[in-house]
């Protein structure tokens, strides 16, 4: 929600202030340009305090030291504070997240400069010659996105919720989230209303930001998640647009059919647009999906249908991101790559994920799923009502939607959109050149041969994902690396090791 490029000799230099900008010498701090979000400026004892955020700064009366943790347990909003001050060691920046939020905040580093941007590209800009963390491009490969700190370019971070860092003349040193206590399963009174709680709670959630709304979009794809999402935004407004996009096929008309009876019951002005125009492979060609590799896999059509919304521009989106983990019973798991924490994993990093398209549209989205209320109160919940979406399908069967609606024939995913142009896309051409290969970041020939392969016995999820990842990550690396790099050091990459014999230096941007 912020994109600041800081400079330690600028630390108490005069500063000006308007707007949801800040600027003292070379450094500036600009907010999220939306009026959802609130920017604040204090200067206490030569000492200068920068709150962004969903609500009005939550601690503006303490401006001790201590603040920073204050900051970092915070679970009500999303927001960044933002201290300018003297350090032992000289002037320092120190910034604190809150432990709420989903939005995507990179920090780069170069001698006395520090960027701290969502936006991936003024991360890497920071960077001199970027080049690739080879480790953590094999952990993307492997894991795709994930909870982890550095990023598939060299010097390039990630500032989780909850967590804080510290940037003075001895370097960047990072804060993990200090993990609360974890919620556990308890059982329900006689009379309990589970589904009816569940539902006060999520709408709590997103009520802060919606109240501010002047054309909140709700995604309304028929699935559990979302619609649990939309009931629960009804109780908040009469007041949204909709969209989703419509598989082609049986799908579709299923998908179609399924939609017409919840948009019905929530009175929403929907708009559809077509899953299938766009696929993931061929999406990749597009600038829009070259931006960041913290993204989602079905990008395009997305924001093809924002995009082509007739009710649009619109200044919210809500999603239902996050709705697995509320049926988990360890929805703290770590994997050995990851940090540590309490917090919700697979949902932090979806959220994250998404974020990026809907910001690069002046939107501001809101994931009450993954909220830490929503979140404890699941966790709360006895096993059984999270044990195979119970607590979603009983509180869909409680709204009068029909049973044809909850159970439905087909699994409406886009998993058939993947599907259908994996057969059909020739890999060896696009990643001829590959700059992953070269770099031996995996063994290219053998993932190669396997979609080769499948071709004849049919691609399985695992393939597609793995070579949708190889295509991501490839098309970040030429982006970042290639064209920032001098052309000595792009000769250098030598020749691939397999596909046509083109050098990395020829390649396409």
């Amino acid at each position: 929600m912020i994109d600041a490029l800081l400079r330690l000799d600028d630390v108490g230099e005069t500063a000006l202030a308007g707007g949801k900008r800040y600027v003292f010498g070379a450094s500036q701090v600009n907010a999220f340009s939306s009026h959802i979000i609130e920017m604040e400026v204090r200067e206490l004892d030569g000492e200068t305090q920068l709150w962004v955020g969903e609500t009005r700064d939550p601690f503006e009366d303490e401006r001790s030291a201590a603040a920073v943790d204050s900051y970092r347990d915070f679970r009500s909003c999303e927001g960044i504070k933002i201290f300018l001050r003297s350090l032992p060691s000289g002037p320092g920046v120190e910034v604190a997240r809150t432990y709420a939020g989903g939005c995507p905040i990179y920090v780069s580093c170069v001698g006395g400069t520090i960027c701290v941007s969502w936006k991936f590209e003024a991360a890497v800009a920071l960077i001199p010659r970027p080049t690739p963390n080879i480790e953590a491009c094999r952990i993307y490969l492997r894991e795709a996105t994930g909870h982890v700190r550095d990023q598939v370019i060299d010097g390039v971070h990630m500032l989780w919720p909850g967590e804080s860092l510290r940037f003075d003349a001895a370097g960047l040193i990072f804060r993990e989230i200090e993990p609360p206590l974890i919620v556990q399963s308890g059982t329900l009174k006689e009379g309990a209303d589970a589904c009816g709680a569940f539902l006060r709670t999520v709408s709590a959630a997103m009520q802060p930001v919606l109240a501010k709304a002047h054309k909140p979009l709700l995604e309304l794809s028929g699935g559990y998640d979302s619609s649990c999402v939309g009931l629960a935004a009804k109780q908040v407004s009469d007041d949204f647009w909709s969209y989703s996009t419509i598989h082609d096929g049986q799908l579709g008309r299923q998908q179609g059919r399924r939609r017409a009876e919840i948009v019905s019951l929530l009175k929403t002005r929907d708009f559809e647009f077509p899953s299938y125009l766009n696929p993931p492979f061929s999406a990749l060609q597009v600038e829009e999906c070259r931006v960041t590799p913290f993204d989602d896999l079905y990008r395009l059509p997305c924001v093809y249908a924002i995009d082509a919304h007739p009710a649009g521009p619109f200044d919210v989106v809500v999603t239902g991101i996050g709705g697995d983990e509320l049926t988990k019973e360890d929805t703290f798991r770590r994997l050995d790559h990851e940090l540590p924490g309490h917090n919700s994993r697979s949902a932090g990093t979806a959220a994250a994920g998404r974020a990026d398209m809907f910001l690069r549209r002046g939107i501001w989205p809101i994931n009450p799923l993954i909220s830490p209320s929503v979140v404890d109160f699941c966790r709360s919940l006895p096993p059984q009502l999270r044990s195979g979406r119970m607590l979603n399908i009983l509180t869909l069967c409680r709204s009068g939607l029909s049973d044809g609606y909850i159970f439905p024939r087909y699994k409406e995913h886009y998993a058939n959109v993947s599907n259908m142009e994996a057969s059909l896309f020739d890999f060896d051409e696009h990643l001829s050149g590959s700059v992953v290969g070269t770099l031996g970041i995996c063994d290219l020939g053998q993932i190669l041969a396997a979609a080769r392969e499948a071709t004849l016995t049919g691609f399985d999820s695992a393939l597609r994902v793995k070579l949708y990842l190889l295509m991501k990550l490839e098309a970040i690396l030429r982006k970042y690396v290639l064209e920032h790099s001098p052309p000595a050091a792009t000769s250098r990459l030598g020749k691939p090791p397999c596909g046509p014999l083109e050098t990395a230096a020829e390649m396409p941007a």
